[in-house]
């Protein structure tokens, strides 16, 4: 594509440089630039190698000795002579106006349903994308990986960077998929990443604390999330959850037909007689189009909420009834998302990504509900994120747990000591003797198993599916299953 063709998309710049250049690529990232590609400096990226650049602009020169014919600045710097510099005031906005042009608008070959929320988007895509294929052939974007027609590929983003995302809906469309769910979060609004992209439908889960450290006030994140769910007109359409206590604000301001879900409240999308257990949920889905029985795999309270999300947001298709209980009854096996390990022990053992207050207020309860003898809980606080959930984290645990053990969680470049302090401040009764700090994080999961007995539960929460931890001064592989597993083969168990 021409780059002139490619800039008409660009409502404010100014371009030095003569616009004639094949454009072979839009990157943002110098590791993918290859001859022929137009360079865009974006602020805060993930590299493919997995480490955080703040700034893509002083990177420039690496993107012209890999073959930028191009680049797109939002701060200005000198160029080498031959090389196009584009100035724009926004270069993320820039970023996603020109991926979307460049790979000619592949998502509206697709039906797109959107997913933001605190908590619960990676597992209502999941219960979507379950309901969709009983019928249609579909895609899924999250913070696992993306999916093809159940295919798993790999992604480093929740929700990918505007060529990236690009990218997967032109892979989707190749293979014919006709829908696509993907998660959609609050920092991917902040950074554009999602203009340019129509929806057909959208799912709002909930709202609690997390990201402040990005968003500083939970008035401005509340609003990152209405800033999406707003895009959408009158013609689309909103599940929303009418349980939250921000159901209010969203449901005056949101534009689109409103589905409402939940429990407790008025809603279009119910559960009746529902009962939970070790095996599953069963309940009798309550919706418009009538009532059925179902026997769901997914564990919990807040599992029966995504799949009533998940309901909601896939009202606007013809699927059946029957079609809805086959989707909902499939083994919807969400990794680190209150995954169980069974290898024989005479006790639960259960990976949690929890790392909101809320989030493990909610997967406490729900394991309070499978009526342990014991609750034993392993938990941490990731470095240079939100100080502010630390204690409000560790006073749900204190509630809700008989023991907890308080470790390491990707610490990052913090003092673990310093996270260790802030967890503290939130404890009620430092003297109960009912915690234990151990900074290592396979040390405190050895000891959690250590300690149960026969009928009691151990929760892993915080990492979920992660499979890194990051420390100050390097990054090692962990993964909370694996370490898990691996711990309870060394004491006997699976064989």
């Amino acid at each position: 594509m021409k780059l002139s063709a490619l800039l008409s998309v660009l409502p404010e710049k100014k371009v030095f440089g003569n616009q004639a250049p094949e454009i072979t690529g839009v990157v943002y990232d110098p590791l993918r630039v290859t001859p022929g590609c137009l360079y865009v400096a974006i602020n805060i990226y993930t590299q493919l190698d997995k480490i955080e650049i703040p700034d893509g602009h002083p990177l420039l020169p690496d993107a012209v000795r890999a073959g930028a014919v191009a680049v797109v600045l939002q701060q200005d710097q000198p160029v080498p002579a031959g090389v196009v510099k584009i100035l724009v005031p926004d270069s993320r906005y820039a970023l996603a106006l020109l991926a979307v042009e460049f790979y000619r608008h592949p998502a509206r070959s697709l039906q797109l349903i959107g997913v933001t929320g605190t908590n619960g988007k990676t597992t209502t895509t999941h219960v979507i994308e379950s309901l969709l294929m009983t019928r249609y052939r579909a895609g899924l974007i999250g913070t696992l990986y993306y999916k093809i027609n159940g295919r798993i590929c790999n992604s480093k983003d929740t929700t990918p960077e505007p060529p990236d995302l690009a990218a997967i809906f032109t892979e989707m469309v190749n293979e014919k998929c006709d829908f696509c769910t993907m998660e959609v979060s609050s920092h991917a609004v902040d950074f554009h990443r999602v203009v340019g992209v129509d929806y057909q439908a959208a799912a709002w889960t909930n709202l609690s604390q997390d990201h402040l450290d990005w968003h500083k006030t939970m008035e401005n994140y509340r609003h990152a999330k209405l800033r999406w769910l707003s895009s959408l007109g009158p013609q689309q359409h909103v599940a929303l959850n009418h349980d939250d206590p921000s159901a209010p604000f969203f449901i005056e301001r949101v534009r689109a037909q409103k589905v409402l879900y939940g429990l407790k409240n008025k809603a279009d999308v119910t559960a009746r007689d529902y009962r939970f257990s070790a095996d599953g949920t069963r309940f009798t889905l309550v919706t418009p189009r009538g009532e059925i029985e179902v026997q769901a795999k997914l564990r919990g309270e807040f599992n029966l909420y995504n799949m009533l999300a998940g309901v909601a947001a896939v009202l606007h298709t013809p699927l059946t009834l029957a079609e809805l209980k086959q989707g909902l009854e499939k083994n919807i096996a969400v990794a680190g998302r209150f995954q169980p390990i069974a290898l024989g022990q005479p006790f639960s053992v259960i990976i949690d990504y929890a790392h909101t207050p809320d989030g493990m207020e909610t997967v406490l309860r729900a394991a309070r509900a499978m009526n342990p003898q014991r609750l034993i809980t392993v938990f941490g606080c990731g470095g240079d994120r939100d100080r502010a959930k630390r204690p409000l984290m560790a006073a749900a645990v204190e509630a809700h747990s008989d023991r907890f053990i308080i470790t390491d969680d990707n610490p990052r470049t913090e003092d673990p000591d310093q996270i260790v302090g802030d967890i503290m401040a939130g404890l009620q009764k430092k003297q109960s003797g009912a915690h234990e700090v151990i900074h290592n994080r396979r040390d405190a999961i050895r000891h959690a198993l250590d300690q149960a007995q026969p009928g009691d539960l151990v929760l892993v929460a915080g990492k979920g599916h992660e499979s890194s931890q990051i420390l100050k001064d390097r990054t090692i592989h962990f993964n909370d299953y694996e370490v898990a597993e691996e711990l309870l083969r060394e004491k006997g168990y699976g064989g």
